[in-house]
């Protein structure tokens, strides 16, 4: 009885566990879109499958070639979502082009925009920018001076003037493109490199690739090669190239980084999924890199998985496939 009754008096003079504090997560990480998450750790998989996060492109991948997302696309994300999987869209469009074509999707998304240039939620929030400096941005554009008329600055600003041009720009570049998309936003000036009033999110040149193949060595060679970095976009079945001049080291690959460093994912457990030269360094770090069926030729960095093209639901086959298997 001793013994019991000095074993019960230990027993109460125990400490009760300390109840470790939960992480604390910058705003808009633990609930997006306004919809909260299984855990306040947003990257939380509750049946601990390798894939925790999903980063898939847009253009080429998860869009049809009409711009759409199929509905086994949209079934197959929301599907990894109830997993427990978190979603991350990652794009080389900027936030206002790339909202509406998300809004409607059936789970909880993080927008990586302009190829990683800004982590948004699907609300707006910035989560995190990494824009080019206004002074490098002076620089590209005066050593491509050649290149205005097919050259573009793209702002995080409201209205008019989020997308600025000069008044000289040619149908043949993205003229075309903001002109049929993004009326409203276009402001045209005298002359782009003078009227830049503070440091744009990119500047980017578009137009043929036979025609502007030379402006990255044009640009690598100039004052401004050391301070920035360089991305091409390109699309040769409609004979039109993308070169995205952003800050030095961004690219999809640093934003989703940010975002995993906040959110407790690690590289290995990502499955990324795109099409194009500018998803590269994104499919070189990811655990779980995934090819479409329609990338661009040369894509491949060699033993990569292969899914099925934009227009057959690739997205959809890939995630039944490696995480809803």
């Amino acid at each position: 009885m001793a013994g019991c009754a000095r074993k019960t008096a230990t027993c109460r003079r125990q400490a009760r566990p300390r109840v470790q504090a939960k992480r604390r997560l910058p705003p808009g990480i633990a609930e997006h879109g306004g919809v909260p998450l299984r855990s306040s750790r947003s990257c939380y998989n509750p049946i601990r499958m390798a894939i925790r996060l999903i980063a898939v492109d847009l253009d080429g991948t998860l869009l049809n070639n009409k711009l759409e997302i199929s509905q086994a696309n949209r079934q197959a994300l929301a599907a990894a979502s109830e997993r427990g999987v978190r979603i991350a869209i990652t794009t080389g469009r900027r936030f206002h082009s790339a909202r509406p074509l998300v809004d409607s999707l059936p789970c909880p998304i993080t927008l990586v925009t302009s190829n990683g240039a800004m982590v948004r939620t699907l609300s707006g929030e910035v989560l995190h920018r990494n824009f080019l400096p206004r002074e490098a941005a002076v620089q590209v554009l005066e050593a491509a001076i050649d290149y205005r008329p097919y050259a573009v600055a793209l702002f995080d600003t409201p209205g008019r003037g989020q997308v600025m041009m000069q008044q000289n720009a040619s149908l043949e570049g993205p003229l075309r493109w903001y002109l049929k998309t993004a009326r409203e936003y276009l402001l045209q000036v005298l002359d782009l490199a003078a009227a830049l009033p503070d440091d744009p999110i990119q500047v980017m040149f578009g137009g043929a690739p036979a025609f502007l193949g030379p402006l990255e060595h044009l640009l690598r060679a100039s004052a401004a090669g050391r301070h920035v970095q360089l991305t091409w976009t390109k699309y040769f079945e409609r004979n039109i190239s993308l070169l995205d001049v952003m800050n030095l080291g961004c690219s999809k690959a640093s934003g989703l980084k940010w975002l995993l460093d906040q959110t407790g994912c690690e590289p290995s457990e990502v499955m990324a999924i795109g099409d194009n030269y500018n998803d590269l360094d994104m499919l070189q770090m990811a655990g779980f890199p995934v090819m479409m069926g329609n990338s661009i030729p040369g894509l491949n960095s060699g033993g990569w998985h292969v899914t099925r093209s934009n227009d057959e639901d690739g997205v959809a086959a890939a995630i039944h496939e490696l995480v809803l298997k």
